[in-house]
């Protein structure tokens, strides 16, 4: 039976592989999906990559770290192929049910993992997470839960190891810079801090057959940023 850590480097994910390791509990690898947005760029923020490496230097081990093995781009340009959709451009994921984590991270977790044989996986999920631990498969344990441990009290355990991702001084959460699900102030940091990947969603945009939101395209929201950098800040 092989052990195998899901690691993000998110908060949680991030204090259970520590609090797995300071309790001695067993280890076989640890394993970062590195979702790809195009051939050449991942989907993390590239600070992401640095705390990695900080994680391993503290850990002393290394993540292995496993590529999508489709990109964002990819899927995004593909077609329906049955339904009502059928011969239409995927485009933006619709909000409900979006493919992104199936096709993306899923279908590269149920390739890589098959390597393992039987295994069990480790997710960090919180104690006050009650609905993903609900969705917990046989094969799956929740550290997190099982120790009682919340949200806040990972970003304890991290604060007091000096270990907390540096990326939370800036978004409140972690996760792809194209997510659809981003709020407005992580859309804003965004477009100030990483402009090469704001012109890539402004080109996605131009070719998606739905907008980047319900109500919003991605250049309504360069619009608006726009508007608020010329009057907002006078």
């Amino acid at each position: 039976m092989k052990h195998i850590v899901n690691f993000s480097g998110g908060k949680d994910s991030t204090a259970m592989l520590i609090r797995m390791i300071e309790e001695g509990m067993p280890i076989d690898d640890i394993v970062f999906i590195k979702v790809m947005a195009t051939d050449e760029i991942g989907a993390d923020y590239p600070e992401m990559y640095d705390y990695i490496e900080k994680v391993e230097d503290y850990i002393g081990r290394k993540i292995t770290i496993v590529p999508s093995i489709l990109t964002f781009d990819e899927v995004f340009h593909s077609r329906y192929q049955t339904g009502k959709r059928a011969g239409t451009m995927y485009g933006f994921p619709i909000t409900i049910g979006p493919w992104c984590n199936d096709r993306l991270k899923l279908k590269t977790i149920r390739k890589h993992y098959k390597r393992y044989g039987e295994h069990i996986n480790y997710l960090g999920i919180a104690a006050d997470e009650p609905k993903r631990l609900a969705k917990l498969q046989p094969n799956c344990r929740a550290p997190l839960a099982e120790w009682g441990m919340t949200e806040n009290d990972c970003i304890n355990l991290l604060k007091e190891r000096n270990l907390l991702n540096p990326l939370y001084n800036k978004f409140r959460r972690l996760g792809c810079w194209f997510c659809i699900k981003q709020n407005l102030d992580s859309l804003r940091i965004l477009r100030k801090d990483y402009p090469k990947y704001c012109q890539i969603m402004l080109q996605w945009d131009n070719e998606s057959p739905q907008s980047f939101r319900p109500a919003s395209t991605v250049k309504d929201l360069e619009k608006r940023f726009a508007y608020e950098d010329k009057y907002e800040t006078r």
